[in-house]
């Protein structure tokens, strides 16, 4: 609408310039006023990049942080066999039980960005637990272990203290561009989630490729990954803060802030509804880990090193569609893309169950269910964290303190599974194991299939329930 005459009627939502002033003494005010506002805007979109720089410079720092320690994680076993093996359980319990209680109180006494710091310095003792295990070979099972241990605690610290730090961020982009809230959580979670997930591709295949040549000792590569880590817990110092920590309060105080994880799953309706999605890839994670890297990459290879190549392109796919998901989900909505990650986690399962009888599998048939694995960790890592910030903004850290809980039980349930329960012959379901042993597959990929439906219906109901509490204000 062009300029009008005084006795328009003036919405008060127009910029100044269409709004119908006349009067000539005022004029000077008007474009006072008409500068001041394309500031403001300009500052505003001004700030609004700056957030999404510094958003992504924690993205490159935690992801290469934490690409180190999936690094040293996937040698543990290789390195110190049985050793290795009790080495991560230790690092999974200690990384569960500090979401539990613990770690949501330290975030909310240092701060998002502090709290990151504090963990990624605990993942760099985990990381120089290997390089020193590896040059005392006579302390190394007190050297893993208790490397093991501070790394889980800090793990715990680190995805926590990265769910409040991206919601807090998506918080500050929504009101310097104006944009709503779910669309900047949508950009941060596929910003984060891509980046992430290639820095640990890179330094995967950084690994595999030093550890093949034979001139280059494991003790230069833990130093290497020693020295990436602190170099990146020291880089993000330079991070910005976004809030304020709160450090005061009495003893019940801080009791509830460190068990405010259980309290949330327990007061909050919505969280009960978001178990399934959590669970899901908890139980299809053990069950790629556990049987198919184990035993049926082996089988349909006849070499194990495939392993490396294949969950390299795991990765890939999950880090090429977290990109292609934040988009569409814009389009159709955030739900369209987590029913969509479901779905994929079930059909690394469903093949299994249609096709038993591991023999008789070929390369492409992996090939599709790492694919499936890839596509359903980008709505995982990305997507549903997006969500998550979206639910439960009022409580963020209890919020992915949550996931990292649902996640790993569901993962050490799942462990437990591929191997719990065993059978007489070896024939359909009844799986031979490398070692001799056998194992009925069929209840975990069962479990995954009715897991993958129930967190659908799940999120239906979590969503109704969101949009029923934001209707109600």
């Amino acid at each position: 609408m062009g300029r009008g005459s005084a006795s328009e009627v003036d919405d008060g939502h127009r910029p100044l310039r269409d709004r119908g002033y006349h009067a000539i003494g005022d004029v000077e005010l008007i474009d006072a006023a008409l500068d001041d506002q394309d500031r403001s805007n300009s500052v505003s979109l001004q700030t609004a990049k700056q957030i999404e720089w510094n958003f992504f410079w924690m993205c490159i720092l935690f992801g290469a942080n934490h690409g180190c320690v999936v690094s040293c994680l996937s040698l543990a076993t290789k390195q110190f066999a049985s050793i290795g093996a009790w080495q991560t359980a230790i690092l999974y319990i200690t990384y569960t039980g500090s979401a539990i209680f613990g770690a949501t109180g330290v975030v909310k006494y240092l701060g998002g960005r502090d709290a990151l710091v504090a963990g990624m310095a605990l993942y760099c003792v985990y990381v120089a637990a290997f390089l020193a295990a590896t040059l005392l070979p006579d302390q190394q099972r007190l050297l893993a272990y208790s490397g093991a241990g501070v790394g889980g605690i800090g793990a715990g610290f680190l995805w926590t203290a990265q769910g409040a730090y991206f919601t807090m961020a998506a918080e500050k982009h929504a009101n310097a561009s104006g944009h709503p809230l779910e669309q900047s959580t949508n950009k941060f979670g596929s910003t984060f989630a891509f980046y992430y997930l290639a820095l640990e591709v890179i330094l995967r295949i950084i690994s595999s490729l030093v550890g093949s040549v034979k001139a280059i000792s494991w003790t230069v590569i833990f130093a290497i990954y020693f020295l990436v880590a602190l170099s990146t817990t020291i880089g993000m110092l330079g991070v910005q803060k976004f809030d304020e920590p709160s450090k005061q309060g009495t003893a019940k105080v801080w009791f509830n802030r460190s068990t405010v994880t259980l309290q949330l799953l327990w007061h909050d309706r919505k969280m009960k509804y978001m178990i399934g999605l959590n669970a899901v890839f908890g139980f299809t994670s053990a069950f790629l880990n556990s049987y198919v890297n184990g035993e049926v990459v082996g089988i349909v290879f006849q070499k194990s090193n495939m392993i490396g190549v294949l969950t390299a392109w795991l990765a890939i796919v999950a880090a090429l569609l977290s990109k292609v998901f934040a988009p569409i989900a814009n389009i159709y909505g955030k739900g369209t893309i987590l029913v969509v990650g479901s779905i994929c986690f079930a059909l690394v399962v469903i093949p299994f169950v249609v096709y038993p009888n591991v023999h008789k599998l070929s390369p492409f048939f992996l090939l599709f269910v790492y694919t499936m694995h890839g596509a359903g960790r980008a709505t995982f890592e990305g997507t549903l964290k997006a969500v998550f910030a979206d639910f439960f903004g009022y409580e963020k850290e209890g919020a992915f303190a949550n996931i990292i809980f649902q996640n790993g039980l569901a993962s050490a349930l799942g462990f437990a599974l591929s191997s719990g329960f065993s059978c007489d012959h070896e024939a359909g379901y009844c799986v031979k194991f490398h070692d001799g042993t056998l194992h009925n597959m069929s209840h975990l990929e069962w479990l995954v299939i009715g897991t993958s439906l129930l967190g659908i219906l799940g999120y239906l109901v979590a969503s109704s329930l969101h949009d029923d509490n934001r209707g109600s204000r």
